[in-house]
């Protein structure tokens, strides 16, 4: 194995060279060409956190108790036990000895944190999900140097009825006092939270396993099973549908899941095809407890090839990018409710893209009508021109009004400008004509706004901001730099993309367009390398920084950049000690890969 002599030369020389030694070991040999492609720094440990932490409440409640009984083996022995969600989050740590839990947090392996392959590279977390086998990683096979001291095997967890991964049940211990008995005892604690699992599955799932089953037996395209925590599909599904299509048929079964009746909803998927959703409900009693969806796909009459990656391939909605399930999401829900003719309020961060959305469903739905875009932000300067262009509007031909910022309305137009929509809402709801979009932050609440203008409208959709959406930024990027840039021969590499794709972006897209627009007004032509992108891009901490620490954090960056890479120059030219640079370093997230 390469944890023994050979294992720091053959991780350093991969790591220099990108040829992998013979002595390393296939799964941490792929492991490592994967972290390498993904931009995951050999040098710092620097994992996403998010701190909701309250999904699937009942199935971690159960882990958690199975976890805290198996750990009274451990009592006084430097290893911790970690339980991860499908996506790498810790969600569990347990660690009775508390000088190994101090190592532990000073990288971050902590509750909240995601500890996925291409967050923090070669790891027992992130490697068994991706690989889903049970897998050992030992000392110097971790990718990333401040792990290099720990030996950690993770044990994937599945659901005994449906199959799907719920987890990886993962033992943390110093590299030098491992064994392969850590992999086995692992997996033996992964089996008990199964078992768990089965003993506990209630009459609902059991029900609603017999409805999936049933409509299974006479299928001839896909089939889905859902509740809140099970999600099971056919093998007809998976054969016939690519990811990024599966992933938009389940973000549109949202609206149906814990409906009392049957009904039948239709999606387009990314790759072009409309899908047919036949829902039917599960119920234990009075109770919904699921449903079962039988999908019939129709294939456009001029449907492009597939490609391994369907989303290169997937038609956009004009003006905007992004393929994520939150984002498809979002966009499915506001699509119906412009077909429906229902009212809707956006949420979410500012600059997030709510307006750019709500532009792209009416372009999409209906280019030939009529488009008017008001913005609350501005009715201060005249409150009574401002209402009295939105009233010329909702007298005025069929077609959308997005009205921005409704969170910003003057007080004094609240009333009258409730009154106005309530009325006009009767109306078109009567006769489907005209379509009323607001666009409020999700961090603001006014009470007046919320007790008389949210009630105008239909329902409400949450954008999620972009640091929950790093595929989206993938997508973005490229497609901002076509519109920024339509004439100029200019492309951005890999290890750049990455970079940007694993910042916080407070600012979300108008944060993400303004960078790229510093970007080409220095570049002009070639490739767009991590050199090129400015200080703040450098640091991927989730934390929002003060001005203050914001211009240390860019101080810092320029010095590494101006000096190399040395840290010791670097530190010597900004006036402080070694130990105060490398602190800061760590504290701001500073990639120091250029």
């Amino acid at each position: 194995m390469t944890h023994s002599h050979e294992g720091p030369r053959a991780r350093d020389a991969f790591i220099e060279s990108g040829v992998l030694d013979r002595s390393v070991r296939d799964v941490v040999g792929s492991s490592w060409q994967r972290s390498t492609r993904a931009g995951v720094s050999p040098t710092l440990v620097e994992p996403s956190y998010a701190a909701a932490l309250g999904e699937a409440q009942q199935l971690n409640g159960l882990v958690s108790r199975v976890m805290q009984r198996m750990a009274e083996g451990l009592a006084g022995e430097p290893v911790s036990m970690i339980f991860a969600d499908p996506t790498g989050r810790v969600i569990h740590r347990i660690c009775p000895d508390t000088s190994f839990g101090r190592q532990l947090e000073k990288v971050s392996l902590a509750p909240g944190f995601t500890y996925a392959e291409d967050s923090v590279g070669t790891n027992g977390i992130g490697t068994a999900l991706l690989t889903r086998t049970p897998t050992l990683i030992v000392g110097s096979e971790h990718f990333t140097e401040p792990l290099m001291g720990f030996a950690c095997a993770g044990a994937p967890v599945h659901h005994p009825i449906s199959g799907g991964l719920v987890g990886v049940l993962d033992l943390t211990c110093e590299a030098g006092v491992s064994n392969a008995l850590l992999l086995t005892y692992a997996r033996s604690i992964a089996e008990r939270i199964e078992d768990e699992i089965l003993a506990t599955v209630s009459v609902s799932e059991m029900t609603l396993l017999r409805d999936y089953l049933a409509a299974c037996r006479h299928a001839t395209g896909p089939v889905l099973a859902l509740s809140e925590d099970i999600v099971m599909m056919n093998h007809l599904a998976q054969q016939r549908l690519d990811v990024a299509d599966r992933t938009a048929l389940v973000a549109r079964t949202d609206d149906a899941v814990g409906e009392l009746l049957p009904r039948t909803l239709v999606a387009d998927l990314p790759s072009g095809a409309i899908a047919r959703l036949d829902y039917r409900p599960t119920s234990v009693g009075s109770a919904v407890v699921g449903g079962v969806f039988r999908v019939q796909i129709q294939e456009p009459s001029a449907r492009p090839l597939r490609s391994a990656d369907s989303r290169a391939l997937a038609p956009q909605l004009p003006g905007v990018a992004g393929t994520s399930p939150e984002w498809s999401r979002a966009g499915a829900q506001l699509r119906e409710s412009h077909r429906a003719g229902t009212w809707v309020l956006l949420v979410g961060e500012r600059g997030v893209g709510k307006h750019a959305l709500a532009r792209a469903i009416h372009v999409a739905e209906s280019p030939a009508r009529h488009l008017r875009v008001l913005d609350a932000a501005s009715a201060a300067l005249d409150p009574d021109e401002w209402f009295q262009h939105l009233e010329d509007e909702l007298v005025s031909e069929e077609g959308t009004l997005i009205i921005r910022h409704i969170d910003r309305l003057p007080a004094a137009l609240v009333e009258s400008v409730s009154s106005r929509l309530l009325e006009e809402s009767d109306r078109s709801h009567s006769a489907p004509a005209r379509w009323v979009v607001a666009t409020r932050e999700s961090t603001t609440v006014d009470d007046a706004v919320e007790s008389q203008i949210v009630p105008c409208f239909d329902r409400t959709i949450n954008v999620e901001p972009l640091r929950h959406r790093p595929d989206d930024i993938r997508a973005m990027i490229p497609a901002m730099l076509r519109t920024l840039s339509p004439t100029r021969d200019l492309q951005i590499s890999p290890r750049a993309v990455n970079q940007l794709a694993r910042h916080p972006w407070p600012g979300n897209a108008t944060q993400l367009r303004d960078v790229l627009r510093r970007v080409l007004a220095a570049k002009r032509t070639g490739t767009i390398e991590l050199a090129d992108l400015p200080p703040e891009c450098m640091a991927v901490g989730r934390r929002t920084l003060t001005p203050l620490e914001s211009m240390e954090r860019d101080a810092i960056t320029q010095a590494l950049i101006d000096h190399g890479g040395n840290k010791g120059k670097a530190a010597e030219h900004l006036g402080m000690s070694r130990a105060t640079i490398y602190r800061k370093i760590r504290g701001y997230n500073i990639d120091t890969r250029r």
